[in-house]
């Protein structure tokens, strides 16, 4: 329940931001976006389950924003691996909330550099994925080619638990960093 508190507080925060930014700039509205991303983490830390586990994540997000900030609903699917090739294997589909922060306006042709994060949780949908509390916090750079799409470059740490394991340790816990690409509409 902390969690999901914990998530509403900061959904509540982001669009507040965003507000703010809209109303110091009446003049701009906000924008429909999407972004399609892929991630490849590697893990950091030995969880519960005795082992360091790599992942791979297919996210979508979709949204309103202004020219620098914006807020949206994300859909993810990610699989956990072990690092060895011994262990077992975890598969989630996370809802996300999320909110990005770009250096210079959206519409720029230049270089431009960006901020984003996201907190959700994983229900249990289907049978074999597992259910748990996720966030995760990126930084990267969006280039802009020259018929105007956006693909961007992303370092990222992300953080997932999962629930409903009878393990000694309690829920495993993992923390992992990589990198990700993706296009932003």
């Amino acid at each position: 329940m902390k969690q999901f508190l914990a998530a509403f507080a900061f959904l509540f925060l982001c669009f507040f931001v965003a507000k703010a930014q809209h109303q110091a700039s009446s003049n701009k509205k906000f924008n429909l976006f999407s972004q399609a991303n892929v991630n490849y983490v590697f893990g950091i830390n030995e969880s519960s389950l005795d082992q360091k586990t790599n992942s791979l994540h297919v996210k979508l997000v979709i949204g309103v924003a202004n020219p620098k900030t914006g807020f949206g609903i994300g859909l993810e699917n990610a699989t956990f691996r072990p690092a060895g090739s011994a262990g077992s294997r975890f598969e989630t589909l996370n809802f996300t909330g999320n909110v990005h922060f770009l250096a210079k306006p959206i519409t720029t042709d230049e270089l431009n550099y960006f901020a984003k994060g996201a907190v959700g949780y994983a229900p249990r949908i289907f049978r074999g994925y597992s259910k748990g509390f996720n966030y995760e916090v990126a930084t990267g750079i969006m280039l802009t080619t020259k018929r105007k799409s956006k693909y961007f470059l992303q370092a990222l740490y992300q953080y997932q638990e999962f629930d409903g394991f009878l393990v000694s340790g309690g829920k495993p816990k993992l923390k992992s960093v990589g990198f990700g690409v993706g296009t932003w509409f």
